[in-house]
């Protein structure tokens, strides 16, 4: 969902991707985090065939020499029935001193 609350890439999973990687960047900016500082994602897919998408955005917006921890999951659905890929992805804020 985009910040509206509107559903992005009803059948695109890989512009789904960008909004699941885009949507906390906020949030850990703010906290002063950012994905670099992911530990550990566990990705939710509802069709296994859209993995090559997923990599693709994926490897665009982290580091592939020290990428988190990562867990595939294949989903039967997701909370939205459009839903094609969820991320859950804890990061941590690295101290001031």
């Amino acid at each position: 969902m985009d910040t509206d609350g509107n559903l992005v890439g009803k059948d695109d999973t890989e512009a789904q991707v960008q909004q699941v990687y885009a949507n906390p960047a906020t949030a850990r900016a703010a906290a002063g985090s950012g994905l670099e500082h992911v530990v550990e994602a566990t990705v939710y897919l509802t069709d296994l065939t859209d993995l090559a998408a997923f990599r693709g955005v994926r490897d665009a917006h982290q580091d592939a020499q020290h990428p988190p921890a990562c867990s595939l999951v294949g989903a039967a659905g997701l909370v939205h029935p459009d839903f094609r890929v969820e991320i859950d992805a804890p990061a941590v804020v690295p101290s001031a001193g």
